[in-house]
């Protein structure tokens, strides 16, 4: 018998399993897939460049102290996001806004002093420190803004912003989760931000692949038993016994377990007995987003030599974002695309060829490519496409982290990612700091472990004295 079995290589899962070690609990991680890491997955380029980053992407060694302590660790190197050059903000086909990186899009100015208003108050509600509000959890945050009296192109900007995080539409999720999403994460400001002071700042050269691939290592392969998805969780509450059997048929015997997926996703596993009524109310009803990305790999950063950074926004879609995503000392040149929220649903549909068109032309639209160039026109001429559609892994199922239904993220804050008998969890979606980051899944797997450990050491027999 183990004292610790966690189900799922994730971040989470791994930094459970590794902190769980270095208290001295003997550990096995249960995968699923034929790989460890989860969300995060690089891909090697066919040309022999680098990398592409299919799942999470982007760092701030300065701000994330456990992402920065495991890169010293693997000796990674980083890549600062590009922010040099002009943006753009694509309003529809017809029109198109180039501004400078890091300041408002060029609306009228009245548009432009209510986008700033709104983008104020919610960076001044993030800081805030305390928990959400319940009236805030109560209402979407589109509507949230409107009682604000948002203007027309700043709801349409919220809605991008949500769209971009955590692939649904602002009308989907309430403004108490899109706040304190927020707060967790050093403020609005900070998750926007693609310089020194934001979750985007950075880039690990050789893919974030590197630090699951790592941390795997550390734990140790014999411990990591891959393409064993769980079939059944049998919790004997009353003894420190939990049977986990997979679907290969393996029975896995432990004291204590660590489910490490997204809790959207709980309702999929055969939990016996099942998970409280209060918890199964905030863990069935929420969703994961759309979240999709279109890879476009160049021999050339084309965009650059027409002044442009890589960085656009889009109200038209299908690519809702997009960023420079080269690493030019290994010739790779290549801009990621976000197709996320309704559009990415309607664009995960399209066949592969329609997928890539609609994206390509898109991308010439955005950079002002002229039509009667497109035919010769190096945006159309690519060496390799990759696109990524979350929602069709099935042990993956969609966005970064859970979405909660309106209500839900307060009315059930006493259970949810709270232990229940000898199980726990972990996830990027319950960690106080740096939350749907690679930060926040290493802080919640840690958390996770110390539980576990506390609890283990709690049930030991105490010698009479």
């Amino acid at each position: 018998m183990f004292d610790l079995i966690v189900i799922g290589a994730g971040l989470s899962g791994l930094q459970a399993a590794y902190s769980a070690q270095q208290s001295g609990l003997s550990v096995a991680v249960l995968e699923a897939r034929p790989r460890v890491g989860g969300k995060v997955w690089s891909v090697p380029l066919a040309s022999g460049r680098g990398f592409a980053d299919l799942g999470a992407a982007w760092v701030n060694l300065s701000t994330q102290k456990r992402i920065a302590a495991h890169a010293r660790r693997f000796g990674l190197d980083v890549v600062e996001q590009r922010i040099v050059g002009m943006a753009v903000m694509q309003v529809s086909r017809g029109e198109r806004i180039e501004f400078p990186f890091g300041i408002t899009p060029d609306f009228s100015p009245a548009e432009k002093a209510d986008l700033e208003r709104i983008r104020d108050h919610i960076q001044a509600e993030s800081k805030k420190p305390g928990p959400p509000r319940v009236e805030d959890d109560r209402v979407s945050l589109d509507q949230y803004v409107r009682n604000l009296g948002a203007q027309p192109k700043t709801i349409q900007m919220i809605n991008l912003w949500v769209q971009v995080m955590h692939g649904v539409e602002s009308t989907e999720e309430s403004a108490a989760f899109f706040i304190d999403y927020c707060r967790r994460n050093g403020g609005l400001f900070s998750i926007r931000a693609d310089d020194h002071i934001g979750g985007n700042h950075q880039r690990l050269r050789g893919g974030t692949q590197a630090i699951a691939d790592g941390i795997a290592k550390l734990v140790g392969s014999a411990h990591i038993y891959l393409d064993e998805p769980v079939a059944s969780i049998q919790d004997r509450k009353r003894k420190q016994h939990i049977i986990i059997t997979t679907t290969t048929g393996k029975v896995f015997h432990a004291k204590k377990c660590i489910l490490s997926i997204p809790s959207a996703m709980y309702k999929t596993l055969n939990i016996s007995p099942p998970l409280p009524p209060p918890l199964r109310d905030i863990t069935d009803s929420s969703r994961l987003g759309h979240y999709n990305k279109a890879i476009l790999c160049y021999d050339r950063p084309w965009w650059r030599d027409l002044g442009y950074n890589g960085f656009f926004l889009s109200y038209d879609g299908p690519v809702a974002m997009a960023r420079d995503t080269c690493v030019e000392e290994t010739g790779h040149y290549s801009l990621t695309c976000f197709v996320n929220g309704s559009h990415g649903e309607a664009w995960s549909k399209l066949y592969p060829h329609e997928r890539r068109k609609a994206v390509l032309d898109q991308v010439a639209a955005v950079f002002n490519v002229a039509r009667e160039a497109a035919a010769d026109a190096e945006v159309y001429r690519p060496i390799e496409v990759f696109d990524q559609i979350w929602k069709h892994e099935p042990y993956s199922q969609g966005a970064l982290a859970p979405i909660t239904a309106l209500g839900h993220y307060t009315r059930y804050d006493d259970v949810y990612g709270k232990p229940v008998g000898n199980l726990h969890f972990v996830g990027t979606e319950y960690s106080r700091e740096w939350k749907g980051y690679m930060e926040g899944a290493l802080c919640s797997g840690e958390q996770g472990a110390r539980e576990v450990a506390e609890a283990l050491q709690a049930a030991e027999p105490r010698p009479n004295l």
